[in-house]
Formats: structure tokens, sequence, C-alpha cells
């Protein structure tokens, strides 16, 4: 084996450009080392659908691919003749790897029409291609994710817990830049809202024309209004590449002339010391919620993410704790639709153990080994001395908020019936009577109730029910635990009559009507 075949080898994978850097290192001349890459190389495969900087490619053996030093060499190469595609990488990897799809575009840090460069769909259409990401659904909801097992992605319940704690703060966050006058007060755009936030094609997470002295300009005599642009990322620690890549963002974003001065500003759970000083040698605005909302509601959105994760929401919940989360989280304008229904699981599932005993599980999935069926649950009491299984349906809903007649039919006609196929498995030996029902701190519309009452109550193997506010209410009297009926009345039993105005202004800055 010659040098040039040795040393090929043992870089592994790479862009030929690579190969040829490091034989001149050796003091081979350019034209020389060409040749022997060339050569040496006569049997590996090209990357294809990929095209890198100078026309450049990125060649490996064929028993090189997917192997962990196929895909960090790849990365490598990306890094340094494929910003687009590493900067998508790396944004993903720091929330957790994985992202809902319609997020991809502000994700990648891509602008959406620029010319010269790479749109989000077309980087994430390459990246699937070379299965470096994938795209997956879970609960009919789309998700783009990490392929390789080298690139681990976070479990679900995780990445959704921390996009509900992002959601909540970055409500705090516009209250916040609006109250100091960062962004014109009605002309903000968020993460989810009709308006995308978007600044010069690039989007961010919240962005609003800014009107003070620093950003505005006057040109030929108008006014020319800067931008306040911010991102979140409340995933672990935030390090030195993602702040690259969100510093790569803001140059691309201020890069033409026809936009105003930019105001950047980076929020995450924590950055590391690198980090940090990347982002203040740059002029980014780098900030922890701790910094913007104090420490009580810093750790309100870090218990949060704890409570609807698996391990705190399978385990048994304090009540008292999760009052205090829901007090200190409620107190964000435009969020607290969102957060008592993501919490209404775990206040009914605490009931039902208050109320029965038992032991409890809250929203968690269950799967069929022998069929691959899956199913999720939002509450299961497994009640004492094998006396059978509780399992409730929860749907969360605004004080007078209605079920609709869909929801009741796809909880009886598919859910019920599929959760019973899967946890029936193994107990066909020993008689366990289940009992479904489905409950809401609303009411059901009438058609639904209709529907409901001709349907069967008793079926093959398990009897059905439900429970509306007014019946939620007679259940909840028999808890002992004070706390719990305080949250049921304060969070989901306010007369509609004297709470709907304010409801009505939160769900329509909060996104969708809050349901579980």
């Amino acid at each position: 084996m010659d040098d040039t075949n040795a040393l090929i080898l043992s870089t592994g994978p790479a862009l030929t450009t690579t190969y040829i850097a490091r034989l001149r290192e050796q003091g081979v001349s350019d034209a020389a080392a060409r040749k022997r890459v060339q050569r040496a190389t006569e049997g590996y495969t090209k990357l294809a659908g990929i095209r890198f900087e100078k026309n450049t490619r990125f060649i490996y053996r064929p028993e090189d691919y997917g192997t962990v030093r196929f895909w960090r060499n790849l990365e490598s190469a990306f890094y340094t003749h494929g910003k687009s595609y590493w900067a998508a990488i790396t944004n993903l990897r720091a929330r957790g790897g994985m992202c809902r799809r319609e997020r991809f575009t502000q994700v990648s840090g891509a602008p959406i029409s620029r010319k010269g460069q790479l749109p989000p769909d077309i980087i994430l259409e390459r990246l699937i291609a070379i299965k470096m990401l994938e795209e997956q659904t879970f609960n009919d909801q789309a998700y783009i994710l990490f392929q390789p097992a080298y690139l681990r992605s976070a479990p679900i319940e995780l990445i959704r817990a921390n996009e509900l704690a992002e959601f909540v703060a970055l409500h705090g966050i516009k209250e916040w830049a609006r109250r100091l006058g960062l962004g014109s007060y009605n002309k903000f755009n968020m993460r989810d809202e009709d308006d995308p936030a978007i600044v010069s094609g690039f989007t961010f997470d919240i962005t609003a024309p800014a009107y003070f002295r620093p950003l505005l300009q006057v040109v030929d005599g108008k006014p020319k209004p800067g931008f306040f642009v911010c991102d979140i990322n409340l995933y672990g620690v935030t390090d030195e590449a993602a702040v690259e890549a969100f510093v790569r963002k803001c140059d691309g974003a201020a890069f033409s002339a026809k936009v105003g001065r930019i105001m950047p500003v980076f929020v995450a759970e924590a950055f590391s010391q690198k980090g940090f000083e990347l982002a203040k040698s740059k002029g980014i605005l780098a900030v922890t919620p701790e910094t913007l909302f104090g420490s009580e509601l810093a750790k309100a959105l870090r218990d949060l993410v704890r409570l609807l994760t698996d391990t705190g929401a399978t385990a048994a919940v304090n009540p008292d704790h999760l009052s205090k989360v829901l007090k200190s989280l409620t107190r964000i304008e435009g969020a607290s639709a969102n957060i008592r229904g993501a919490l209404f699981e775990l206040v009914v599932g605490s009931l039902v153990k208050d109320v029965e005993g038992g032991s409890l599980k809250t929203g968690f999935k269950v799967t069929n080994s022998g069929t691959g069926e899956k199913a999720e649950i939002d509450v299961q009491l497994d009640k004492d001395n094998h006396a059978g299984f509780l399992i409730v349906e929860c749907k969360a809903k605004n004080p007078g908020g209605r079920v609709s007649e869909k929801e009741v039919k796809r909880w009886y006609d598919n859910r019920v019936p599929l959760i019973h196929r899967i946890l029936n498995t193994g107990f066909k030996e020993v008689e366990r009577p289940f009992h479904f029902e489905i409950w809401t701190n609303g009411i059901f519309a009438a058609s639904a109730l209709e529907w409901l009452e001709r349907q069967a109550k008793e079926c093959d193997g398990y009897t059905v029910d439900w429970k509306d506010g007014a019946a939620l209410k007679t259940y909840a009297d028999q808890a002992s635990n004070v706390s719990l009926r305080e949250m049921l009345r304060e969070h989901y039993f306010r007369n509609p009559l004297t709470s709907i105005a304010q409801e009505h202004v939160t769900v329509v800055e909060g996104g969708a009507p809050y349901q579980s």
C-alpha cells in the first residue's frame, strides 16, 4: 500500500480537497496531489444529491457508508464547504434532534427565498435523500428527526414538553420586549401564529419592527425602522456551534442594505462558556429565562418539562407542586390556555388516584408486541386488589367549550377498542374489568351527547361512560387534597360568563383552544 492509499484510508470518507490538502502538507505539489487522489479513489463512491462549494465531492468506500466516521466526516465537510447543511444539522441537534415538520424552515436557519442560497425545503429534501434525516408521524403530527443512530434524537415526549415550555417563554419574551419598547407594540409576530416571524427572508421565533433610536435610520427624509429578532432554545446547554449558527442567520438577515438594523436576542436554558463568549463578541444579546423572568418562573418552566416527560408524568405527581407550577406559568399572558390544557391529564390523574387509590400512569404509550399496534393513554388507574382498570381520555376546554361529536366518535369507535386490545393482552386468564371514560371540564355538544346516549355502555370486555364539567366538579368534591380542588376550581371550573372574555383573548393570542 503506497502513502496516498494509506493517507486516504486513515482519513476515511472525506472531500477530495481534504485528501489533496493533506498531501500538500507533505510537500506534494497541487497537480501531483490531484492525480494521486484520483488514482487512489477510482473505486470510491461519490455522495449523490449534495453539491458542495467549489464543486468538490465527498467520496467514500461503499462499506464505510453509514458508519459513525462517515457521518462525522460528512459533518466536517458541511462545515467547510456546505454551511447551509451544517447549520440545519447543528440547529436540529441543539434542539434535541427533532422538530415539527412545519418548524424546519425556522430551525434550518436558511432563507426562504434568496438567490444563490439553498431554501429550507431543498436542504430537507437532500438530507432525507442521503438518509441523514427522516420524517416520522407521531399522533398525526409530522416530525423531522435524525435517522442514523449516531445522531440520536430525544424522546418525542421531551420534544413536545420542551416546545410547550418555549411557547410559554416566548409569550413572556414578547411582553417583556413590548413593555420595553424594543418593537412596535402591535407588530410582534411569533412562532406558530398566523403571520410568520420573518425578517429579510429568514424565519425567527419572534420579530417586530423597531423604532427606538439605536435601530432607527432616516433614509430620504423618512424613518426606516430596524428589527427586533429573537430565537429560543430551552433544550439543554446551547454550545458554541449553535450560537455560531444563529450568528450566521442574523448576518444573513442583515446582509441586504434594504433591511434596517437588527437587534438579535438568543434565549437559552443555559449557554456554554464558549457559546456565551461568541454571542457577546458578535453583538448577540444572550440571555436565560432566569435573567428575563426571575428564578421562580424559570424554575416553573423547568418543572413543566419534567412534569410532561415520561420520568415526571408516569410517577406520582405532588398536587401541591403541580398547583404551584400552574399558578406561576398562567401569569404569563397569552400562554395560560395551553398550559392548562397540557397539564389537564396530570390534574385528572392526581384526582382519580386521590379519590380511588391504586397505581397511576399518565401520558404514556402502549404497544401490542404481536401486531405492532400503538396507542397513547392519557390517564390509567390500576385499582387496588386487582379491581380493574380505569382509563380516562382527557379533553381540556376553555370554560364553556364543547367536546364535539367527531371527538367522541373517534374516542368510542377507535381509541377505546384499540387500547382495550393492547391492554387486554396477558390478562385473559384473570378477569380484570376495563372501564373507559372521556372527561372534560367543559360540556359535550348536544349532538355528541345524543350520539353517546345511543351507544352501548357495556361492550365486549369493557364498559364506557363520560363526565362533563358538572359531573367532574361533583367527583372532585370527593378529593381529600385541597390543592386539587383549588386547581380545578381556579384553572378549569371558572364561571364562563365571568371569564369567557379573558379566555377568548388568551386563545386568540395563544393559538387553538387548549385541549389534550
